[in-house]
């Protein structure tokens, strides 16, 4: 094995960079991966694209999936070296919000983080990485371009989850891009309706494929009063906001029935404030819950979905480049309406 490996980092706006980074050797609880394929997300697009302020040089790329090289000591968990797995995150297991099953607060959520000269954050987009053993998830013989989107998946999971998603539950997915998708198959995994609103054809063509029961196009009906007419006048008992733009943030609640719950899935840049009235959420216990990531339980179960095949993602996958050709594939993933734009180390 050679002593330094590639890594790709964002060094400005529109520019990236291969650097030779030395191999590390695991530490206490640590181990080594070789990474197979890292998909691209939103957070790598808007740093890329200028869209939100980051610190550079990013070492970007954190839906990552690869094989177990070496382990640090410490390590007595089920995993082998050249086991297959997933990245995900992880915690320490001692603290207020591990002891409460609340792991995604814990300070250890994002140890995995990776802090070179060359620069810092997730450091997918890379031959090899570092990570805590105890965030990596089996994966089996899955291509790695789908099991690098167990942790896109892990969050929806999460989102269905805190939720309270259940069996003939009325669920509204605003927006239909890859979060949006996999928000769909994360509520019908959970027995609801699921009804997906969004202006592009396309996309909304994108999400029946998925499994939508119902699409709304935005662009042609207004989808509040379409939402009412399909629930019987009630709303809807949860709506998902899977884009951060102010219009789907008022529509979704208007939309949601007595009792419901509006997630706010997407980050907004530029953010722009949520406005609600306080009298309509006490009169109609509404409900306003965020979601971020996700927490070890919600990515066990997305890699078992995945490694178990009860979940189909290769829809979702657009493209694939090898990580000599990053900058060419972040291009790709900036353009409007793509999909999931996979980088590999083959």
């Amino acid at each position: 094995m050679s002593s330094t490996f590639k890594a790709g980092v964002i060094t400005a706006v529109g520019e990236v960079e291969l650097v030779d980074v030395p191999l590390p050797e695991p530490g206490y609880g640590e181990a080594l991966v070789q990474i197979e394929a890292t998909a691209i997300c939103t957070w790598e697009q808007r740093t890329y694209s200028g869209a939100q302020s980051n610190r550079l040089p990013f070492l970007g790329g954190h839906e990552i999936a690869g094989k177990i090289v070496s382990f640090g000591p410490g390590y007595k968990g089920s995993l082998k070296v050249g086991d297959r797995v997933a990245v995900g995150a992880s915690s320490c297991g001692s603290c207020h919000w591990c002891y409460t099953g609340k792991d995604r607060v814990c300070e250890q959520h994002y140890g995995g983080q990776v802090e070179y000269e060359q620069g810092w954050g997730p450091g997918g987009f890379a031959e090899y990485k570092i990570h805590p053993a105890d965030g990596l998830f089996a994966v089996g013989d899955v291509a790695a371009d789908v099991a690098a989107l167990s942790e896109p998946l892990s969050c929806a999971l999460h989102a269905a989850r805190l939720s309270g998603a259940g069996v003939g539950m009325d669920v509204v997915i605003l927006g239909a891009g890859v979060m949006g998708l996999l928000n769909v198959i994360a509520m019908k995994k959970h027995g609801a309706r699921v009804i997906v609103s969004e202006i592009d054809a396309v996309r909304l063509e994108k999400a029946k494929q998925i499994g939508a029961d119902v699409i709304i196009d935005a662009s042609k009906e207004d989808p509040i009063e379409a939402v009412k007419k399909l629930t019987d006048g009630r709303g809807a008992d949860i709506v998902l906001a899977a884009i951060g733009h102010k219009v789907a943030n008022e529509q979704g609640m208007k939309m949601i029935a007595p009792r419901g719950t509006f997630v706010v899935f997407a980050a907004a840049h530029p953010e722009t404030p949520i406005e609600v009235s306080p009298n309509t959420m006490h009169n109609q216990e509404h409900r306003i819950l965020g979601v971020l990531s996700s927490e070890k339980e919600d990515f066990y179960i997305a890699t078992k979905l995945i490694r178990q095949g009860q979940v189909d993602l290769k829809p979702l996958i657009q493209n694939k480049y090898p990580l000599s050709k990053l900058g060419a594939a972040l291009d790709e993933a900036i353009l409007p309406g793509t999909y999931r734009i996979v980088v590999e180390t083959k």
